[in-house]
């Protein structure tokens, strides 16, 4: 009803840390890698976002998860499909902020029955750059987007005075807590000023009949390659 749904303690705290200990890894490892496609850095070379992930074997493990896939399955109200994964470092003191935007202007799904589960990893809240939603605002369906110039967010709302009609809101989240949120929900994150990391591992999920729209992806990866050679 609201777009997206938080759920406490979803995650014992010891596997929490396990995930954190080879997440830490998996960055560090990446770091060097100078793909602007899919990973995206802050000043001092540390990852701010990383995408395309799937095949990590974390990502993969939790998005096998029977809790994780019959939630999904209620939720979307079909049979699912594994849709991607990804990681927002978010580092201390440097974390970029993400602007106002719905996920579907990314995924370019012919429906908005797809989600996604956001598992917090660090604490996350107004103070380190939290999730802020837009309640309700999944109704309105896919808005206009344009170019935002973000490394690992190139679009933002095209008209954000539109969200003055809706209510906003930041979960307060600590490690192994998540978020589920619908593809159109209208949502963001500011930038993290705080000396503490806000680090989310996202796992994607789609409707087994919600497919990619071909046109819609052709016209967003142009616009991308475009942005992020601009960005160079």
């Amino acid at each position: 009803n609201e777009g997206f749904v938080v759920l406490k303690k979803f995650f014992k705290k010891k596997k929490i840390d396990l995930i954190n200990l080879n997440l830490k890894t998996l960055l560090e490892k990446k770091a060097k890698n100078k793909n602007k496609r899919f990973i995206n850095k802050v000043s001092n070379e540390k990852i701010n976002s990383l995408h395309n992930i799937q095949n990590w074997f974390w990502s993969k493990k939790l998005q096998k998860e029977k809790k994780i896939r019959s939630l999904v399955k209620k939720l979307l109200d079909e049979r699912i499909e594994d849709f991607g994964s990804e990681v927002f470092a978010k580092p201390p003191k440097l974390g970029l902020a993400v602007p106002m935007h719905q996920d579907n202007n990314y995924w370019c799904l012919n429906t908005n029955n797809a989600l996604t589960v956001w598992i917090s990893i660090d604490k996350a809240n107004k103070n380190n750059g939290g999730i802020y939603y837009f309640k309700k605002s999944h109704k309105l369906g896919l808005l206009e987007h344009k170019a935002s110039f973000t490394p690992g967010s190139s679009q933002k709302i095209k008209y954000p005075e539109s969200m003055m009609f809706f209510k906003k809101f930041t979960p307060t989240l600590l490690p192994g807590d998540i978020l589920i949120h619908n593809c159109a929900v209208v949502h963001g994150s500011e930038k993290n000023k705080s000396r503490q990391p806000r680090k989310g591992l996202t796992l994607r999920f789609k409707s087994y009949s919600s497919k990619v729209d071909k046109f819609m992806k052709k016209k967003y990866e142009v616009e991308l390659n475009s942005q992020i050679k601009q960005r160079s």
